[in-house]
């Protein structure tokens, strides 16, 4: 009989609802139980994913307790997901957790040393990462002379804040009380999006066998309200290239990565959220051009290959899980420097 992994969901937000919609195209996974504080949102996943109304909770530690999930999927805001990542790890579930797991470089070290202790998966809900596309774009980018790199541009940012601009001002305020913006459910620019130009950047120099150990911050911008960093760019210095990362949460920046070298400029485009629109474009050697003509998105794959993990259990075996929770631990020492900057 097939083994197929049955996953709980605490939170039921936007990043919840987009990840329940793709269990219905997956053969290794089941969305077994969920639990929110909102009455609506439960009974909007019972009824859309047919859930049966025992596994429905309005307390999370009921989904986290209970004795048929496999893994935790924690959906909650960010201030809350270092409480509930050692909460389900001590419950022995396996965990997925949207970005970030913690902001502090200490609490997530005590996490990575529950987790390898008990040989229990942590990951981190960076989506496109686990896209067929996304590996076939950094094998491409293998292909490059790391040491003919100058320079290195990444944004990731959208205008959460809505409403028409007249004359270049903007009439609608910000709501300090909705999540990204509310200082104490940990929102602002850097903590939501910050993490993906770092991730990718991170993941491009381990390919070429660099360490992120000897980048130097060099310049840090930040436009604060009420404590919340609205926008933020950071620049780097790794040997000889400059690095430029943006993250925004009232502009629509071009969500790109860009690496000029001594030749071409490579453009990976709308990487952060693969889409048929993705594409590693060259601009002066247009024949390497690649483009994503998968119809399935990046939270299909997540489930996906998660659930193929925990079915083969191989990432348990030798110090593969190290090797996973090291890659986490340096993109949040990166981030939590940018965000303490």
């Amino acid at each position: 009989m097939k083994k197929i992994i049955n996953w709980g969901f605490i939170g039921l937000g936007n990043a919840s609802y987009n990840l329940a919609k793709e269990f219905k195209n997956i053969d290794n996974s089941n969305l077994k139980a969920v639990a929110s504080l909102q009455e609506k949102k439960r009974a909007l996943f019972k009824d859309k994913f047919e859930l049966e109304e025992k596994n429905i909770f309005s307390n999370y530690d009921d989904v986290i307790s209970h004795p048929d999930i496999d893994i935790v999927y924690i959906g909650l805001p960010n201030s809350m997901h270092e409480t509930y990542c050692f909460k389900a790890l001590n419950f022995n579930k396996n965990v997925l957790v949207e970005k970030p797991i913690t902001k502090n470089i200490q609490s997530f070290r005590e996490l990575k040393g529950l987790s390898l202790k008990k040989k229990l998966l942590l990951e981190e809900g960076i989506a496109n990462k686990f896209h067929p596309f996304y590996k076939k774009t950094l094998n491409e980018i293998k292909k490059l002379d790391f040491s003919k790199i100058i320079k290195i541009e990444s944004s990731f940012g959208n205008d959460a804040l809505g409403g028409k601009k007249i004359f270049g001002f903007r009439l609608k305020k910000v709501n300090y009380k909705k999540r990204l913006f509310n200082k104490n459910l940990d929102g602002g620019s850097i903590l939501d999006g910050g993490i993906y130009p770092i991730s990718l950047l991170l993941d491009i120099m381990e390919i070429f066998n660099e360490t992120s150990e000897k980048k130097v911050i060099t310049k840090c911008e930040k436009k604060i309200s009420k404590n919340i960093d609205l926008e933020s760019s950071l620049t780097l210095s790794y040997r000889n290239i400059e690095i430029k990362l943006k993250t925004s949460l009232t502009k629509n920046l071009e969500n790109n990565f860009i690496i000029y070298t001594d030749k071409d400029v490579i453009t990976l485009r709308n990487i952060f959220n693969i889409s048929l629109e993705s594409a590693l474009e060259f601009k002066d050697n247009k024949n390497k051009n690649l483009y994503n003509l998968d119809k399935f998105n990046s939270y299909h794959y997540e489930i996906m290959n998660i659930s193929n993990l925990l079915i083969n259990r191989k990432i348990f075996e030798n110090d593969s899980l190290d090797v996973s929770l090291k890659k986490i631990e340096n993109k949040i020492e990166l981030l939590s420097d940018w965000f303490e900057y």
